[in-house]
Formats: C-alpha cells, sequence, structure tokens
C-alpha cells in the first residue's frame, strides 16, 4: 500500500500553482455552480420518490427507535408539546397499571384501556416511537387539517381521544398528566 504523499511534495506540484488562463476561472465556476444545482436536484428527487418508502421501512423494524431529534415549530399545540418517546412510555404505563380502566364512551358503550387496544387489534407493549408516528413532518407546515389527522397515535382517533383531547370520558385526565 503506498502512503500519501507529503506536504512538501503537495506543495511543490507545478499543476496546483500554475497561472489560471484568463476567462478559464469563470467558466470553472460557473460549472462547478451548475453541477452543484445538477446535484441538488438529483437529491430533491430522490427525497421525493423515496420518502414514503424509508418511513415505511423505519416502521417496520420492530422495537428500535429514533427519537432523540429536537423539532422547531413556531405554531404550538399543547398534544405536541411531549416528545414520542414520553407519549409512548406514558400509553405503555397507564395499560400497565389501568387497563380495565373505562376511558372511552363509543355510542352507548363504555369501553376499557384493554378493549380499546383490543378492537384496534393491537399490543402496547409492541408499539414503538416510529410505529406511533405522532410527529410534524414538513408535509404538515401550515397545513393544520393535516397536522391534526398525524396526531392520532397509529392512526387511531380513539387513542387521540384518550391520551391527547381534555374533552373526553375522563376529562381530560391521561393529556393533563402528560402536559404536567
Amino acid at each position: 500500500m503506498r502512503s500519501p504523499p507529503s506536504s512538501a511534495t503537495f506543495v511543490c506540484h507545478p499543476i496546483l500553482f500554475a497561472p489560471v488562463p484568463r476567462g478559464f476561472s469563470c467558466r470553472w465556476k460557473t460549472y462547478c455552480h451548475r453541477r452543484l444545482n445538477f446535484l441538488e436536484s438529483k437529491f430533491h428527487l430522490h427525497e421525493m420518490l423515496n420518502e414514503m418508502a424509508e418511513m415505511k421501512e423505519l416502521k417496520s423494524v420492530a422495537h428500535r427507535d429514533f427519537y432523540n431529534v429536537r423539532k422547531v415549530d413556531t405554531h404550538i399545540h399543547a398534544a405536541a408539546c411531549m416528545n414520542q418517546k414520553h407519549l409512548l412510555k406514558f400509553i405503555k404505563t397507564s395499560y400497565q397499571t389501568e387497563a380495565d380502566r373505562v376511558v372511552l364512551e363509543k355510542g352507548n358503550q363504555k369501553m376499557t384501556l384493554e378493549e380499546v387496544f383490543r378492537k384496534l387489534n393491537m399490543d402496547p407493549y409492541d408499539l414503538t416511537v416510529d410505529s406511533l408516528d405522532v410527529h410534524a413532518g414538513r408535509q404538515t407546515f401550515h397545513r393544520f387539517d393535516k397536522f391534526n389527522s398525524k396526531y392520532n397515535p397509529v392512526g387511531a382517533s380513539e387513542l387521540r381521544e384518550i391520551y391527547l383531547k381534555t374533552d373526553n370520558y375522563i376529562n381530560g385526565e391521561y393529556f393533563a398528566r402528560l402536559i404536567k
């Protein structure tokens, strides 16, 4: 394996310090600028075509989370004040300690926390930060309709009503405990 050239060899290289022909520098800058624009466009195209597939792949990995990203939001919702890991931990803890508590009323039927999760065909143990899917991405900026639909944990409006609303069967007790 060859060793890298020394700094003396690098500095003495005649091509590096050769005079640049008049007009060449401007063309080189133009070329570099166009190349960077091209690469940026390719990256945006890649993002546009693959964003949903990459998110789906990330969410399919069980028990692995990416939660330590701080978000900046100029429009603050109380439902978004906790991070995803905090919400996940609270959901799991409330299920472990209060699974038999009546938390929801649909029509005339009262449901316990355990019945709600059974109806949704999920076990709180299998929930991950990624499967909760309660983060405001780019697509929710200035779109409150999308923001509201995005803040349904696991896409279930029942969980949003139980955990992230004040006007519910338990008078917002879980929400108050979450934002305390």
